[in-house]
């Protein structure tokens, strides 16, 4: 997921909107803000899309430009939720569909019954040659985009309970009493210790492979 930094900003739109004022919101965020993305939403009380926009490359979009931008409704429009980083996107599944889904998805769950939380099958095109999966997901606030949400912070967290950890032990070697007739070598092989603790304990930050 991308920094936020001093030059950042987010720019939060409340959800549930139609796809096509989504995609017409974004045209219009790209072209004032070129490189500007979605970023994933944290706050899981609140439905919303963020696009994360650098104030540097900010540009005037003329009004027969913007009006070009415009993605027209049509009958294939969809009620999005979220949009993210890797693809994600979730919409409202439409209450017909729903009404003829959950029968299917609960007989599921009966014929697996190991299956705690989740349920894929594999489904093959043979039109098109393409491979899709249906997931389904019964178990409250722990749909794969929250779980990896969380585990993520888990290992935010986890990083700067062991940094902290290194650093009180690094403060206590260093004022520890320096032993009597102790060469002179003693504070650099300290301090040298103490960088490579420094160095183990300093998080990964903006890597998009973890």
């Amino acid at each position: 997921m991308p920094l936020a930094s001093e030059d950042t900003v987010d720019i939060k739109i409340a959800t549930p909107l139609p796809s096509s004022v989504l995609m017409t919101l974004s045209s219009l965020v790209d072209a004032a803000y070129p490189g500007s993305v979605w970023v994933g939403n944290e706050d899981r009380f609140t439905n919303q899309v963020i696009f994360r926009v650098n104030n540097a490359t900010r540009r005037d979009v003329s009004t027969e430009d913007a009006a070009a931008l415009r993605v027209e409704p049509g009958d294939e429009d969809v009620d999005v939720l979220a949009l993210g980083p890797d693809g994600f996107v979730s919409v409202l599944t439409p209450l017909e569909v729903a009404a003829n889904l959950l029968p299917a998805i609960k007989a599921e769950f009966e014929k697996f019954p190991d299956a705690e939380n989740y349920l894929e099958m594999p489904i093959h095109d043979p039109s098109d040659g393409n491979r899709y999966l249906l997931t389904f997901c019964r178990s409250k606030q722990q749909t794969p985009h929250e779980l990896r949400m969380k585990a993520e912070k888990d290992l935010a967290d986890a990083r700067g309970r062991i940094h902290r950890e290194y650093a009180a032990a690094a403060w206590g070697v260093r004022t520890a009493p320096r032993p009597e007739n102790a060469p002179d070598t003693f504070t650099a092989g300290v301090n040298a210790v103490l960088d490579v603790l420094r160095g183990l304990s300093r998080p990964v930050v903006g890597d998009d492979n973890d």
